[in-house]
């Protein structure tokens, strides 16, 4: 097999190549971190966010069930005559 000489824009070519394959090993570790880094974080919003809709559930059906209450005495009042 002949090799032909390279010119200047397989150089160029080759270079950039060559370059963009190392900046995608060293950016691979790096990128890597932020993913796990990311998943954690995304992790503990979840949980938190949980919590805060349990605790919101909870205070609006303790609200829902006062109202509840309200109504059924009104109802009962109105129905009777009172």
């Amino acid at each position: 097999m002949v090799k032909r000489k390279e010119n200047n824009f397989d150089t160029l070519a080759r270079l950039i190549k060559e370059e963009g394959e190392d900046i995608r090993i060293e950016l691979g570790g790096k990128i890597d971190g932020v993913d796990k880094g990311l998943s954690a974080l995304e992790k503990k919003m979840d949980e938190g966010f949980t919590a805060v809709n349990r605790r919101l559930d909870t205070i609006i059906q303790v609200q829902l069930d006062e109202h509840g209450h309200r109504l059924k005495k009104l109802e009962t009042a109105v129905f009777s005559g009172k």
